[in-house]
């Protein structure tokens, strides 16, 4: 009874946690994240047909947490690190004589520092019942940059009305948690299916606010004050396990996260208060997903999914509309595949390995609009591990590293378009460090 009693008191703890520590992320796939706790990022993330933990079996497939060998709860914390830098180059002249009078190029590094993302996750298997439970809380995705004005880099030089030709200095932060009471039924010994209400909470700021039309001297107006917003959405999945054979088959639907409108205090330039107002969903996702158990001590899965960005509010067709304001990022939907391999060294040491490779969701041509989010890391490796220890309580450690990617494409003007002599690239690399903790019971 006093196990129980520590137990629950450490689950409201993390829950509380959980609330006031939402993720400052950049995210892997996009803006989404690829994995969600030690154990499925030490696989890259692959786990719709193959749940080897509750965190991983919540996020990506509610059917698959009745595939779990026992009830569990565990915790887990990522100190996850972007490595980010912007670059641009003008040509004499490129914006009209003398704009500017001779080439400016340069290249700056964002000042991001190592952000937190916690994650909870707990499910039950009632003895003698086809259902099982489960309520995961998870950092789901994200993206922030800071950049100083550099005098050097033309698109940070300060806004033209300024004596320059470029956004300033750039900061955006976008920060997504999400919370899944999920139940799964076993509609036979070899099949499950499963439903989770989502609920999300996110706070967003981005400076300069270009979604909003231009303050009367042609600057645009500051959103750093952020604001926050929640959404919802669902998710379902199945999970077939067949009972002859090494084989698992997962197939699961996140569907859009629906989110209020984003409102954020501002001002104009003579200082008269102005509300600025930006919609920002996250994309539904399709998982399919497989795994072989038929190797001595190795256990492999892989997962194919597709992000629609393209038919996401926020991120349709970048551009600049009448007024001067830009009308989103214009990130197009992406395809995703993650493979993980699963070795148990004993009957207490597991090891992994994992690979993610998943399209650009920014083309050259959007790059410029992108200088606050440039979510373009295509390849992921991961490894990580599991101890069981004798207290009850499992230790899982992985690391993950984003490779560096660079997109580049010219700079876009809201009356001359695509200006020729120009160029605006990102660059961006990611790593990951995440422990957790988990309790069988």
């Amino acid at each position: 009874m006093q196990r129980n009693a520590v137990q629950a008191n450490l689950f409201r703890a993390v829950l509380l946690l959980l609330v006031g520590s939402g993720p400052i992320s950049f995210a892997q796939m996009g803006h989404v994240l690829e994995a969600v706790g030690p154990v499925n990022q030490s696989m890259a993330g692959a786990g719709t047909a193959l749940p080897l933990d509750a965190m991983g079996a919540l996020h990506w497939n509610p059917g698959s947490i009745s595939g779990l060998s026992s009830s569990e709860m565990s915790f887990s914390f990522t100190a996850f690190a972007p490595v980010t830098s912007l670059q641009s180059q003008v040509a004499a002249n490129a914006f009209g004589p003398g704009a500017p009078p001779a080439t400016l190029s340069g290249s700056t590094t964002s000042d991001t520092d190592i952000s937190p993302i916690p994650a909870m996750a707990i499910v039950h298997r009632p003895s003698a019942s086809r259902w099982t439970f489960g309520l995961g809380g998870y950092g789901i995705g994200g993206f922030g940059v800071n950049f100083p004005t550099d005098p050097n880099n033309p698109i940070l030089t300060p806004q033209p009305p300024l004596g320059g030709m470029g956004f300033g200095a750039i900061f955006s932060r976008f920060q997504l948690m999400q919370f899944s009471p999920t139940a799964s039924y076993q509609l036979t010994p070899c099949w499950s299916i499963g439903f989770a209400p989502t609920v999300n909470w996110a706070t967003l700021s981005i400076t300069p606010f270009s979604a909003a039309a231009p303050n009367l001297d042609g600057t645009y107006p500051n959103g750093a004050i952020g604001d926050d917003s929640w959404g919802m959405g669902f998710q379902v999945g199945t999970y077939y396990q067949a009972a002859n054979s090494p084989w698992n088959l997962g197939l699961s639907y996140k569907s859009t996260q629906w989110f209020q409108t984003y409102r954020i205090n501002s001002m104009d330039s003579n200082g008269a208060y102005r509300q600025l107002a930006i919609n920002l969903d996250y994309p539904s996702i399709l998982s399919l997903g497989v795994a072989y158990r038929g190797f001595n001590r190795v256990r492999i899965a892989s997962d194919v999914r597709y992000i629609d960005y393209k038919n996401t509010d926020g991120f349709q067709a970048a551009g600049f509309d009448a007024n001067g304001a830009v009308t989103g990022f214009g990130w197009k939907s992406i395809w995703a595949s993650s493979t993980g391999l699963e070795y148990a060294i004993s009957n207490r040491m597991f090891w992994r390995w994992g690979y993610t490779f998943n399209e650009s969701p920014i083309s050259s041509q959007q790059m410029f609009y992108n200088s606050p989010a440039p979510g373009i890391v295509q390849h992921h490796l991961s490894t990580g591990f599991t101890r069981f220890c004798d207290s009850g309580w499992n230790i899982s450690m992985a690391y993950q590293h984003g490779f560096e990617n660079t997109v580049s494409g010219r700079w876009w003007h809201p009356s001359l378009g695509a200006v020729s002599g120009t160029s605006v690239a990102g660059t961006l690399a990611t790593h990951a460090l995440v422990a957790g903790i988990s309790r069988k019971f």
